[in-house]
């Protein structure tokens, strides 16, 4: 009878020991035991008893096995790195355009609900692609890449930008790099000045201001006019009878003036303070 009972004892501890050394728990990352992890590509999990753990095992868990992982280093010291794509972009992570994402580290995906939209556009219904955000140019809607009905403008990124090129300008408007502008009948920029003084397009009209556009030679301002110069219409004349006077030829002609030469000037100039006298003493 104690034969048999150590008999059972000894049957219960092999057993035990058994079930012990066939131990299939998981490791920490749930990967089973014996098996490569897919959670952290190029490990094993391996380990005593009832004491699994990963092990880095790259000859044996192949890091490709895992997509958008790839092997860095080789031999003992070799490991799993994530995959890049074209721009640097790690596998899985958004890359620098908007809404694409990594796949695999070698192909893109739009992911507008993960990565985002670039300005001017916002999220479709699906949360997967990016859509155009309409322009609200003054109350009128115009769609991306579209001009408006009033021309001379775009929409781009949600916002109306000025594109005469591509849409034109309106009637009686002329293109000046991208914008258009009002020209007058002459040919003159709105705002500029005429090569006709004094002449200025204001509103595609022409207008006289002397005093932005000057005047024609021989004009002076007045006001916004121009008008012939006082000392041009006297001819050169010196009011103090210095000029225009000939000397003596010889053949003995006498000398000219005008009317308000030298010789004359003190009468005036008596008869004038003789006035002033007069004036004085009635009063």
């Amino acid at each position: 009878m104690k034969f048999f009972s150590l008999a059972i004892v000894v049957l219960i501890a092999l057993s035990g020991a058994v079930f012990a050394e066939i131990d299939t728990s998981p490791c920490s990352d749930g990967t089973p035991y014996g098996k490569c992890s897919t959670a952290n590509p190029g490990n094993w999990c391996t380990g005593s008893p009832g004491a699994h753990a990963l092990m880095q095992y790259v000859a044996l868990c192949s890091c490709t096995a895992v997509p958008g992982w790839i092997q860095d280093g080789t031999g003992d010291t070799a490991t799993c790195v994530q995959a890049t794509c074209d721009d640097g972009t790690k596998n899985g992570n958004c890359a620098k355009t908007k809404p694409k994402v990594c796949i695999g580290g070698s192909a893109y995906a739009d992911n507008a609900t993960k990565c985002g939209c670039p300005a001017g556009k916002r999220k479709a219904a699906n949360g997967i692609f990016c859509e155009s955000i309409p322009c609200n140019y003054s109350g009128e809607i115009v769609n991306e890449g579209l001009c408006s009905a009033k021309k001379a403008k775009m929409c781009q990124n949600g916002a109306m930008v000025d594109a005469a090129t591509a849409c034109g300008c309106p009637a009686g408007q002329t293109k000046v790099g991208e914008k258009c502008s009002l020209v007058c009948t002459d040919g003159t920029l709105n705002n500029a000045c005429s090569t006709t003084k004094p002449r200025k397009c204001v509103d595609g009209d022409l207008v006289d201001d002397a005093q932005s556009c000057g005047c024609p030679s021989g004009q002076s301002a007045v006001g916004k006019n121009c008008a012939e110069s006082v000392l041009g219409a006297l001819g050169g004349v010196d009011l103090l009878g210095s000029g225009n006077t000939n000397a003596n030829n010889s053949s003995g002609g006498s000398a000219t003036s005008n009317p308000l030469s030298c010789c004359c000037l003190p009468t005036a100039l008596i008869g004038i303070i003789g006035g002033f006298a007069f004036f004085r003493k009635e009063e």
